[in-house]
């Protein structure tokens, strides 16, 4: 177990030197809605082939997104994620741009022998930061603007049992803690010079359990069926209001995270071809959850797809690498204010390669995507999102004394 913390410990503070001192406040405007973005928590690989996460069997690079895939781990695993993005929103009140960068996953496996392992990790599941937004203007009694800016996450603790069964049947279950973290302020800047400016302050914070289970099955010796159940959790949180003169407000509150379904399906081909296809539903409105969205909440239908080669020995130079593609529809689980539905879409590619002695994969992911629409939700923004992950492994056994 020598070299594998070395290269995490050396990883992380490799990426923590690429961020600035502070997270940049800029995220999407749509994260001012209830639970804010959804961020997937895969790694790199399978964010490159459009978000596979259900079937996608990778000895190599570990995910707990369906706990069943962790049974396939030979070696003690530690995955790292890091992501920096560009947003572009488009609004009737013109346009603006904004930059945002994180670690939204961490996550370490242990095998016992062939067909056990227990894994960890931190996965941020919702993003909530906003950009600083402007909000219209009110004349009763008085004229002021507020301005309004969001920090904060949904983060999920995970811990999960793996296990192998006959003919590489392979069956998962995950114990999931959520943690809710988020800081709101509200600036109001009163028209009339002579009505001071005031600030309120909105601190949120809670955290709760749930439990999911998954399947991989293989199909012949080229494919896996994968399904993965996820239940829905309750997070109990302190709301805390704070004003210039201190706290004036503390209560609890109940906020709920939806159950999701998943179903997927990857297949090798020859040639070093891999395509991959899979459908999600996620439950958001039965949900209860006292950060109301605008225009209520919407259950999600979601549908990805993937593509990859790996490189053969013949191919030149240029293309030594493995080429992933994928597409992914994934819908925002809130509405806009006149209840319509927020549409978003996805393109991405990647590659990715090994490090030099052994040290682990490093892979890499860019992501076009596109969220809601002008005509229809009056808020369209474009971003483009760049993903580099970590894979590092080694064998699991007992270091000899010196003595010995």
């Amino acid at each position: 177990m020598g070299r594998l913390p070395m290269v995490a410990a050396t990883l992380v503070l490799l990426l923590g030197a690429l961020l600035p001192a502070d997270r940049a406040a800029a995220d999407s405007q749509f994260g001012s809605n209830a639970l804010g973005v959804g961020v997937r928590p895969v790694h790199v690989r399978a964010w490159a082939m459009g978000g596979l996460e259900t079937a996608l069997a990778d000895s190599s690079r570990l995910s707990l997104a369906n706990p069943a895939l962790a049974a396939g781990m030979k070696r003690v695993s530690m995955s790292l994620l890091y992501h920096a993005e560009r947003i572009r929103a488009e609004s009737p009140e013109g346009t603006h741009s904004y930059n945002a960068s994180g670690f939204p996953l961490f996550e370490f496996l242990i095998p016992v022998g062939d067909r056990l392992a227990f894994g960890f990790g931190y996965q941020e599941l919702q993003d909530m930061g906003t950009a600083r937004i402007r909000l219209e203007s009110f004349g009763d009694p008085v004229d002021y603007t507020t301005f309004f800016e969001r920090h904060g996450s949904v983060f999920r603790v995970p811990g999960v049992v793996a296990i192998r069964l006959f003919r590489d049947v392979r069956i998962g279950f995950r114990l999931d803690t959520y943690f809710l973290s988020v800081e709101e302020d509200y600036d109001l800047d009163f028209a009339d010079s002579d009505i001071r400016d005031t600030r309120e302050r909105f601190l949120l914070g809670g955290d709760g359990n749930a439990a999911a289970a998954g399947l991989l099955l293989p199909l012949g010796r080229s494919g896996h069926l994968g399904l993965s159940w996820s239940d829905e959790a309750v997070l109990q949180t302190d709301r805390e209001r704070e004003g210039l003169s201190g706290t004036v407000l503390n209560e609890r509150t109940r906020i709920g995270v939806a159950s999701r379904f998943s179903a997927g399906l990857a297949w090798r081909f020859g040639g070093g071809w891999t395509a991959g296809a899979e459908y999600a539903w996620t439950g958001w409105e039965e949900v209860e959850d006292t950060l109301a969205a605008l225009g209520g909440y919407a259950d999600v239908t979601s549908y990805a797809f993937g593509l990859e080669r790996m490189p053969g020995r013949d191919d030149p130079w240029f293309v030594r690498f493995p080429l992933r593609a994928g597409f992914r529809v994934d819908p925002l689980m809130v509405r806009d204010r006149e209840g319509n539905r927020i549409d978003r879409w996805a393109v991405t590619c990647g590659t990715g390669f090994e490090l030099g002695g052994g040290a682990g994969i490093c892979d890499l992911a860019v992501e076009f995507g596109r969220i809601g629409d002008r005509e229809e939700n009056g808020l369209r923004e474009s971003y483009t999102r760049f993903v580099v992950g970590f894979t590092a492994q080694e064998p699991w056994r007992r270091r000899k004394s010196y003595i010995e």
